[in-house]
């Protein structure tokens, strides 16, 4: 192997890496974007984007998302998202993110588990940028919907290992 070819070889390793570290950047960005109901938490979304989860119709747009964030500032209870440490492919341009999520609300003076949930976040690099095109949020009750979402992103082909 050249010297040439060891040099681009590294440069495309350190620009997978990059494009790793960005996405789930992104990723992280969610929980304190929405729950500090920043203006703007949008950004980190695409325009038609589409965010699926079991107890809600899905937000589509976003516009959405960023009305999301408006409801969140509004709230007079304390809220808080807690996104695990995920499981990130890329694939050039395109990027699944699968993990778990927990959402604590705040009860009198304490914070109790509302929701924990499986994740299967789905992004597109747009322009240099990546960005959210679509999330799934399943709650894990004990179905099978949610397991085999994170087994997908665990790397199971049928969905059963």
């Amino acid at each position: 192997m050249t010297v040439e070819d060891r040099l681009a070889a590294l440069e495309a390793t350190v620009v997978h890496l990059q494009d790793q570290l960005d996405v789930l950047r992104v990723v992280a960005s969610y929980a304190p974007s929405i729950d500090g109901g920043m203006k703007g938490a949008g950004q980190f979304w695409a325009e038609d984007c589409v965010y699926d989860s079991d107890n809600d119709d899905p937000l589509r747009g976003r516009v959405a998302i960023e009305a999301l964030a408006e409801r969140i500032r509004g709230l007079e209870m304390g809220i808080g998202h807690n996104v695990s440490f995920p499981v990130a492919v890329v694939d050039g341009d395109r990027a699944v993110v699968t993990g778990e999520s927990n959402t604590f609300v705040k009860v009198d003076d304490q914070y109790v588990v509302h929701r924990v949930s499986a994740n299967r976040w789905e992004l597109e690099k747009v322009d240099g940028r990546w960005l959210v095109t679509s999330r799934v949020n399943r709650l894990l009750d004990g179905t099978d919907e949610a397991r085999a979402l994170l087994r997908r992103g665990a790397g199971s082909d049928d969905g059963q290992d």
